[in-house]
Formats: C-alpha cells, sequence, structure tokens
C-alpha cells in the first residue's frame, strides 16, 4: 500500500524546493490553438484564452477543446511565429501546456501586459 501523502505525516520532513523555476504572469488574452489529439494526424483550430504564462508554458481556456489532446500550435498576438507545445494535463476546459523552447522573458513580459477591452 502506498504511504500517504498528507500534509500531517510529512510534517517531519525537510520542505522540499518549489518545482516551479519560471514565475507565472496573469495573461488574459485571446489566442488560436491548433490541436492535435493523440493516435490522429489532423489537427483543429479552436478559439481560446490564455489565462496564464511563462517561460515553458502556459494555460488555455475553452469550452471547445476535445479530449486526450497532445500537441498544440498557439497563434500569440504579439509574436510572429507560433508556438509549439505538449499538453501536460488537461481537464475539461482548460490545458496546460509545455512549450518545446523556452520563450524570452521580455516576450513572455509583452504578452502578459496584453489587456482586452469589452465591447460595451
Amino acid at each position: 500500500m502506498k504511504p500517504k501523502n498528507y500534509l500531517l505525516t510529512r510534517s517531519g520532513e525537510a520542505p522540499r524546493e518549489t518545482r516551479r523555476v519560471y514565475p507565472r504572469r496573469d495573461a488574459n488574452c485571446p489566442v488560436i490553438a491548433r490541436v492535435r489529439q493523440r493516435e490522429r494526424e489532423e489537427q483543429v483550430s479552436i478559439p481560446c484564452w490564455l489565462i496564464n504564462l511563462c517561460e515553458d508554458g502556459c494555460l488555455l481556456s475553452s469550452d471547445h477543446f476535445p479530449r486526450k489532446i497532445d500537441d498544440v500550435m498557439l497563434t500569440i498576438p504579439g509574436i510572429s511565429s507560433p508556438v509549439r507545445g505538449k499538453a501536460r494535463a488537461q481537464g475539461k476546459f482548460t490545458i496546460n501546456v509545455r512549450f518545446a523552447k523556452l520563450l524570452r522573458v521580455e516576450t513572455v513580459d509583452m504578452v502578459a501586459r496584453i489587456k482586452t477591452i469589452p465591447k460595451p
């Protein structure tokens, strides 16, 4: 049987270092995600929202994600070329994406400053 991993059972252990290397920046901008499901060849374009962003990944939200997403190509405003990545984790309405290559800090800061203005 696997040992429990509750906070009380780990109270005597040394605290772990944080796993996060790059800080997340809040981003609230629309993006287009071209996603490919596992064991399929075709890609589907899905409009979605970029929730947060860091140098090695991001969190996307949409009502239209198919199940079992494997590859993601993002078209982000302010970045001329598409950003490739893999789906790290997937919920019903969210996808956690890990980028294939790290983004530059200046690029991440610029995208995080993009704010959309709601239409009246």
